[in-house]
């Protein structure tokens, strides 16, 4: 393999990988180190979160980032976003129940804030699967204002899971912000960042 073939290759995984090592680690931080959830739990519940933050990481970085000749093509880390996206959902349904989500369950039902937060999930799981596939025709990239907006989506997803939770930082496990937080941040800034580029454009 030529060194230009293993950088092109390097330059498609770069994104995804550091996304979802990134996530991993802070997941696991937060959650096993600092806040002593059981190792058990790791291939599942944490790795779900950190499945949630790096797909939203591939999207927020596609939103704002310019195409370039030298860097991994826009609709592959897209294609990677969704993958993420994807595993985040089978892996949530798989675990909501009251034993891991007790605040989204009132009378062994889903609360009005966990139903509105599954609904924005579903509706940006549904979106990136069939409006982010890769495209086939040259040249062809996604409308610039579409990405910010699901972002958004996404980050108001995240909000509804785990707001009250944003105001109290002296227990936040280790002191590090609850990965709700770090997403709706994320969808704010790929949206506000989209709009100066804009406008600068």
């Amino acid at each position: 393999m030529s060194p230009e073939t293993n950088e092109a290759h390097f330059s498609r995984i770069r994104a995804p990988l550091l996304a979802l090592v990134g996530s991993a680690l802070y997941a696991t931080l937060r959650y096993q180190v600092f806040k002593g959830v059981p190792w058990s739990d790791w291939p599942a519940y944490t790795l779900n979160k950190a499945f949630g933050l790096a797909a939203l990481l591939l999207l927020a970085f596609s939103a704002i980032r310019k195409p370039s000749p030298r860097e991994c093509p826009r609709e592959h880390t897209l294609h990677m976003a969704g993958v993420f996206a994807t595993l985040h959902v089978l892996l949530s349904l798989t675990l909501l129940s009251p034993a891991y989500y007790q605040g989204f369950f009132r009378d062994n039902k889903l609360t009005a804030v966990a139903g509105f937060s599954m609904l924005l999930g579903a509706l940006a799981a549904v979106f990136m699967a069939l409006g982010l596939r890769p495209r086939t025709a040259p040249g062809a990239e996604r409308g610039p204002s579409t990405l910010p907006c699901l972002s958004l989506v996404v980050g108001f997803h995240a909000m509804l899971q785990g707001f009250p939770g944003w105001f109290t930082p002296a227990q936040w496990p280790g002191m590090l912000p609850p990965i709700t937080l770090i997403s709706f941040l994320l969808g704010l800034a790929a949206v506000a960042i989209a709009i100066a580029q804009k406008r600068q454009s």
